[in-house]
């Protein structure tokens, strides 16, 4: 299995940038691999808040790693 281009974990935690330039707090849960098959608009990872268990399809330059 190979490591994945944008370096993020199953289980990570992330910030997640919103439309308005807001960051929530997210866990990184894997790639959107149907994203480049379908041809979608770049890679993009599936995302679960925290707070509500929901899970989300988001784009990779939406994501960066969080401490703590």
């Amino acid at each position: 299995m190979s490591e994945p281009v944008h370096g993020f974990k199953e289980g990570q935690a992330v910030w997640v940038e919103d439309g308005d330039g807001k960051q929530h707090p997210g866990i990184f849960v894997g790639e959107n691999e149907s994203a480049s098959w379908l041809g979608g608009g770049g890679p993009s990872a599936y995302v679960t808040d925290p707070e509500t268990d929901q899970t989300e399809v988001v784009a990779i330059f939406r994501i960066t790693p969080r401490d703590g």
